[in-house]
């Protein structure tokens, strides 16, 4: 049975002509039919800035001559293009994930990086994250005002997302991470965080989007009970700042006492924009787990993230940065690390978790080395609206059933 022909207009710049007509080929394999190749990065950049075509996707080349990968991503970045992007390149792993960063700060909205040679299972599986129509809109784009952010928040139009934390071994859903959304009604649009996070540091409005999020997960506890079991616990993201408000543990253990939440099944990821070092953030720390919450150290690998926060601050859980995560197979550097959590875990029962897996290689490596180790990422599935996430389980336990007859 052919594939579904995609409405999605693609570009693609490189400077080896060979290479287009293999993704071009490789596109329409996939169903894209609306393929544009460019050798020339500059007139790439002249076509999309002028909209002559609305471009959905732009691949493109990182080493090439005059104008590299990086000045393209810069120039959508200035020309505030709102499509996705990835990056083609053969390359060392670090070249290019320091390449993505960057893209990221230029407030481009990065699918990921491909590496040569070009494999139509790679380029499936990076064109399958693209966000659905009402997330893409709004993927990047320029920060929310103070006036709109107040007005969706009083509008009850923050609403959680959950990504879930899967053991590899059981298959079970553990745990599930959640991730604040706006959802925009009139336009029917899904909203998301690089657009109203800064705004909510900026304007000292995150602690009321936190606690809002709060009170809907802890509203929704029962309907992921039900889906998941009654053991499966709930992440909620607190930064490092928030840490430095002495009240925070007693205001976020009576909402979840209202509610008749075990503290036990809630953990707070703590992100780290700052360092988690000031006398109040380490009383707040201690104070939730006195409290009985679990706390995790987000994105351990980058950062402030550091193996001195883990041997002498109570965490419950650390989450490996997709940056070690990507390509772990291949990067011994990342296998390196991971492995020196992997033996910290055992030692102090605090529980690893590999976040941003996106590739099957990926997973299957820490499946057959660290079978105990959560894992999380687009391959198992994107964050989803709590009505969608029982479908996701069910084909989710399907596909997992089938994988385990076809080995047997």
């Amino acid at each position: 049975m052919g594939r579904v022909k995609s409405t999605k207009h693609v570009a693609v710049i490189d400077d080896s002509e060979s290479v287009l007509l293999l993704i071009k080929k490789m596109l329409s394999c996939l169903g894209y039919e609306k393929v544009s190749c460019f050798s020339c990065p500059q007139t790439a950049l002249d076509e999309i800035n002028f909209g002559r075509t609305h471009y959905d996707v732009v691949f493109t080349n990182l080493g090439m001559p005059d104008i590299d990968g990086m000045c393209v991503i810069r120039e959508l970045g200035r020309m505030n293009f709102r499509g996705a992007v990835c990056i083609i390149s053969d390359l060392e792993n670090r070249v290019t994930e320091l390449a993505a960063e960057i893209a990221k700060l230029q407030w481009v909205y990065l699918l990921g990086s491909i590496a040569k040679p070009i494999t139509l299972d790679a380029l499936e599986k990076t064109l399958n994250k693209l966000p659905r129509p009402d997330e893409m809109q709004f993927a990047q784009n320029s920060a929310m005002s103070r006036e709109e952010l107040i007005k969706y928040l009083i509008g009850g139009n923050v609403v959680p997302y959950y990504q879930p934390k899967v053991n590899p071994l059981t298959k079970r859903v553990e745990s599930v991470e959640v991730l604040a959304r706006i959802f925009d009604p009139e336009r029917g649009v899904v909203i998301m965080p690089s657009c109203f996070l800064a705004t909510a540091v900026q304007h000292g409005l995150v602690d009321l989007l936190t606690t809002t999020i709060a009170e809907k997960t802890a509203t929704d506890m029962e309907t992921l009970s039900a889906i998941f079991g009654p053991d499966v616990t709930v992440s909620i993201n607190l930064s490092a700042q928030q840490l430095g408000d002495l009240s925070i543990p007693n205001r976020l253990d009576a909402l979840f006492k209202a509610k008749n939440v075990l503290r036990q099944r809630i953990t707070l990821e703590i992100t780290e924009e700052s360092a988690l070092s000031s006398p109040e953030q380490l009383e707040s720390l201690n104070r939730l787990r006195m409290q009985g919450f679990g706390v995790s150290l987000d994105d351990f690998g980058t950062g402030f993230a550091n193996f001195r926060h883990l041997r002498h601050l109570p965490f419950t859980e650390v989450k490996v940065d997709r940056s070690l995560i990507s390509k772990i197979h291949t990067d011994h550097f990342g296998q390196a690390i991971v492995r020196s959590l992997a033996d910290f875990s055992l030692e102090s029962e605090c529980k690893v978790v590999a976040e941003g897996v996106e590739l099957s290689e990926e997973l299957e490596y820490l499946t057959s080395n660290y079978p105990s180790m959560l894992v999380q990422g687009f391959l198992i599935c994107h964050p989803k609206p709590i009505e969608e996430l029982e479908a996701w389980y069910v084909k989710w336990a399907a596909q997992c059933e089938y994988s385990e007859k076809v080995k047997s």
